[in-house]
Protein backbone atom coordinates (compact mmCIF):
# COMPACT_ATOMS: atom_id res chain seq x y z
CA UNK A 1 0.00 0.00 0.00
CA UNK A 2 1.24 3.50 -0.88
CA UNK A 3 -0.11 6.59 0.88
CA UNK A 4 0.47 9.68 -1.25
CA UNK A 5 -0.75 13.26 -1.62
CA UNK A 6 -3.95 13.09 -3.65
CA UNK A 7 -2.42 14.90 -6.63
CA UNK A 8 0.20 12.12 -6.96
CA UNK A 9 -2.04 9.05 -6.91
CA UNK A 10 -3.00 7.12 -10.03
CA UNK A 11 -6.04 5.48 -8.40
CA UNK A 12 -4.51 2.01 -8.38
CA UNK A 13 -5.65 -0.62 -5.89
CA UNK A 14 -2.51 -0.25 -3.78
CA UNK A 15 -2.68 3.56 -3.45
CA UNK A 16 -4.40 5.72 -0.86
CA UNK A 17 -4.61 9.50 -1.32
CA UNK A 18 -4.38 12.11 1.42
CA UNK A 19 -6.42 15.20 0.55
CA UNK A 20 -6.70 17.29 3.73
CA UNK A 21 -4.06 17.78 6.41
CA UNK A 22 -4.48 20.05 9.42
CA UNK A 23 -2.14 20.76 12.35
CA UNK A 24 -3.02 22.99 15.31
CA UNK A 25 -0.17 24.45 17.34
CA UNK A 26 -0.73 25.99 20.79
CA UNK A 27 1.32 28.22 23.08
CA UNK A 28 0.75 30.22 26.24
CA UNK A 29 -0.70 33.68 25.69
CA UNK A 30 1.60 36.67 25.54
CA UNK A 31 0.88 39.96 27.31
CA UNK A 32 -2.66 39.09 28.34
CA UNK A 33 -4.45 39.49 31.63
CA UNK A 34 -5.25 35.77 31.70
CA UNK A 35 -2.35 33.83 33.17
CA UNK A 36 -3.61 30.52 31.77
CA UNK A 37 -4.57 31.82 28.34
CA UNK A 38 -3.65 29.80 25.27
CA UNK A 39 -3.05 30.96 21.72
CA UNK A 40 -3.57 28.62 18.80
CA UNK A 41 -2.74 28.62 15.12
CA UNK A 42 -4.01 26.03 12.66
CA UNK A 43 -2.22 25.38 9.39
CA UNK A 44 -4.06 23.22 6.90
CA UNK A 45 -3.81 22.20 3.28
CA UNK A 46 -6.28 20.89 0.77
CA UNK A 47 -6.21 20.14 -2.91
CA UNK A 48 -9.10 21.99 -4.52
CA UNK A 49 -8.87 19.91 -7.70
CA UNK A 50 -6.47 22.31 -9.39
CA UNK A 51 -3.69 22.87 -6.86
CA UNK A 52 -2.80 22.47 -3.19
CA UNK A 53 -3.11 25.58 -1.04
CA UNK A 54 -2.15 26.41 2.55
CA UNK A 55 -4.61 28.01 4.92
CA UNK A 56 -3.52 29.67 8.17
CA UNK A 57 -6.06 30.46 10.88
CA UNK A 58 -5.45 31.77 14.38
CA UNK A 59 -7.59 31.32 17.47
CA UNK A 60 -9.46 34.15 19.18
CA UNK A 61 -6.33 35.69 20.70
CA UNK A 62 -4.25 35.47 17.55
CA UNK A 63 -0.71 34.10 17.56
CA UNK A 64 2.20 36.18 18.83
CA UNK A 65 5.73 35.67 17.53
CA UNK A 66 9.00 37.31 18.49
CA UNK A 67 10.58 37.01 15.06
CA UNK A 68 9.90 35.77 11.55
CA UNK A 69 12.05 32.68 12.15
CA UNK A 70 9.40 31.40 14.59
CA UNK A 71 6.79 31.48 11.84
CA UNK A 72 9.23 29.91 9.38
CA UNK A 73 9.80 27.05 11.85
CA UNK A 74 6.04 26.44 12.12
CA UNK A 75 5.71 26.29 8.33
CA UNK A 76 8.75 24.01 8.08
CA UNK A 77 7.27 21.66 10.70
CA UNK A 78 3.89 21.65 8.96
CA UNK A 79 5.49 20.87 5.59
CA UNK A 80 7.27 17.89 7.16
CA UNK A 81 4.13 16.57 8.88
CA UNK A 82 1.92 17.07 5.82
CA UNK A 83 4.50 15.94 3.25
CA UNK A 84 3.86 19.29 1.62
CA UNK A 85 6.64 19.91 -0.90
CA UNK A 86 5.46 22.97 -2.81
CA UNK A 87 8.13 25.67 -2.69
Amino acid sequence: MNILPIEKINYKDSEIGVNDVSVTYVQTSDCTEEKDGVQSITISTRNNGIARFLNIKTGEEGWSINNVQDLEELIKDFKRRASYNNN
